[in-house]
């Protein structure tokens, strides 16, 4: 499953590349009434997108879901720099999280910092993450970047339902903009999901590369075929 989080974007690459291969939502930050899985507050970017569906759907979520932006390609998507590519040579359910794309971001987490980043980010985790997660990370965090990945369903289960409402609300009462609440979660998503502050996986751990270390659709594929043929499961496989 993929979750699509949309504002303006021009979505024709997702019926074109995606089609029936993997199915998807979309949901539309917007108040549009004639909109199917529209927000009627266009605050939190991505984040309430992506929150929103863990709520609508955490009684019934699929084995592995993947959220991505409304575009397929950005400066900051990199190694594959296409969201078409990641999403197909995608080694699904390898790992719990699976970031699609290699690039790498860094903050810190800190009481009263002079970077407002830091503040923001000790702020909504003391606030709203601590309960479940403990202590922030004060030695800091790195982590792919831009709050594009892939999660199980366990991975998600592992907290409440009402986690992810509270984060949701939290967000949308906030006094911070958009830009600063929604960089803390794409600083911690992975550690939602269970992953260390310091998470780094290799291109060829995430997808299907070809033995000159190149990302491949192709072979994507003819596993997945084999995979069908033989009723073996991507998890079996790795």
């Amino acid at each position: 499953m993929i979750v699509v989080s949309h504002y303006n974007e021009d979505l024709t690459w997702l019926d074109l590349f995606i089609g029936n291969k993997i199915p998807h939502i979309v949901y539309t930050r917007s108040s549009d009434p004639l909109i199917s899985h529209g927000l009627s507050v266009n605050k939190g970017r991505e984040v309430v997108v992506y929150l929103r569906y863990i709520v609508d759907f955490y009684s019934n979520l699929p084995s592995s879901i993947a959220f991505i932006h409304g575009h397929r390609t950005s400066v900051l998507q990199k190694d594959p720099d296409d969201i078409v590519v990641a999403l197909r040579a995608l080694k699904w359910n390898k790992y719990s999280y699976m970031p699609l794309t290699s690039a790498m971001t860094q903050s810190r987490f800190q009481h009263r910092a002079l970077e407002i980043q830091a503040a923001v980010n000790y702020k909504l985790w003391r606030d709203v993450l601590q309960k479940e997660l403990g202590p922030p990370p004060l030695t800091g965090v790195q982590t792919h970047c831009c709050a594009s990945f892939a999660v199980t369903k366990e991975a998600i289960l592992k907290h409440p339902k009402v986690f992810y409402s509270n984060i949701m609300n939290y967000i949308y009462a906030s006094e911070y903009s958009d830009q600063l609440t929604g960089r803390t979660l794409e600083y911690t998503w992975h550690m939602i999901f269970g992953q260390p502050a310091i998470f780094n996986l290799k291109t060829c751990d995430l997808f299907f590369c070809d033995a000159n270390g190149e990302i491949s659709v192709e072979l994507a594929e003819k596993y997945a075929e084999f995979l069908s043929i033989n009723k073996i499961t991507y998890r079996h496989l790795f």
